[in-house]
């Protein structure tokens, strides 16, 4: 891996602005922060398996955190699990919002290859952390035909989500490291309203200025987007910052996409290498020692 330019690029950060809720300003924040994707992310360097706890752990051990994509079972249970699908069960299981927490358990027995981690394990775990890590949580919506019939149901699952969010967060006081990711607007709404003290990001594949607007309208804290959208630029970030909000990109696996968003100076960056972002945390850590 060519270093040097790595390290150029990182002396080219200019200034990065925070934002906050109440629309006071706030020091200038010198940091990106780096989360693994998925945990530790799904490049081939990664010995991982996305969305599980010793993924995550091997995250918050090299990173800044995490992020993580988030489903719900029939009993209100808070799951890491990215696939609309589940694998091939005996149960007839199409979907994890479908299945009771017993189903999942025994999925998990009769599967070798599906290995599933509860939501409050992590949260124990950063309980755990003196220096507690970042998570940032996806929040899926996408599933089968069969396994929501409709928006309303949709919607009631979203309810019963947030439910479960606000019994962890009652439990373990991690408002200030949870962030809230999707683009769902639905969901988003609701924590803005039952959980002011966790950041909420409208994700975006396109169009970074009409998430822009939304955000705003919204009173969302931020943005998730795609970093491998051609229309995306620095002004864009930059006029983000400029309203007080924050920015997350995603999802960053070489070195010629660090090399450029590490110019935009956006607040989070999801990475598929933690190698990748472990040299990029160093780095910083040396510039502010200097």
């Amino acid at each position: 891996m060519k270093n040097y330019r790595l390290f150029f690029a990182i002396n080219l950060i200019a200034v990065v602005f925070t934002s906050c809720k109440n629309g006071d300003e706030e020091p200038v924040n010198n940091q990106t922060h780096i989360l693994g994707h998925r945990g530790s992310g799904v490049s081939n360097q990664s010995n991982f398996q996305e969305n599980t706890y010793e993924s995550v752990l091997n995250a918050f051990d090299k990173l800044d955190g995490a992020e993580v994509d988030i489903q719900c079972s029939k009993n209100g249970t808070l799951w890491l699990f990215h696939n609309a699908d589940l694998p091939e069960n005996s149960q007839g299981l199409l979907c994890l919002p479908q299945s009771t927490d017993n189903q999942i358990h025994q999925l998990n027995t009769e599967n070798p290859a599906f290995t599933i981690t509860n939501l409050e394990e992590i949260f124990l775990l950063m309980m755990e952390m003196e220096n507690r890590p970042f998570l940032s949580l996806d929040i899926k919506g996408y599933f089968n035909n069969g396994c929501f019939e409709n928006t309303e149901q949709l919607h009631a699952y979203f309810d019963m989500m947030a439910d479960g969010l606000n019994k962890l967060l009652a439990k373990y006081p991690l408002h200030k490291q949870i962030m809230i990711e999707t683009d769902y607007q639905y969901f988003l709404d609701l924590i803005v309203n039952q959980q002011p003290d966790v950041e909420t990001y409208l994700l975006g594949y396109n169009d970074f200025e009409k998430r822009i607007q939304i955000a705003l309208e919204k009173a969302y804290d931020g943005i998730s987007f795609n970093v491998k959208d051609e229309d995306l630029s620095k002004n864009d970030i930059k006029k983000a910052h400029d309203n007080r909000l924050k920015v997350q990109l995603w999802t960053v696996y070489s070195e010629d996409d660090f090399e450029k968003v590490m110019q935009w100076s956006p607040d989070f960056v999801q990475t598929g290498s933690v190698e990748l972002g472990e040299q990029f945390i160093d780095y910083q850590d040396s510039q502010r020692r200097n």
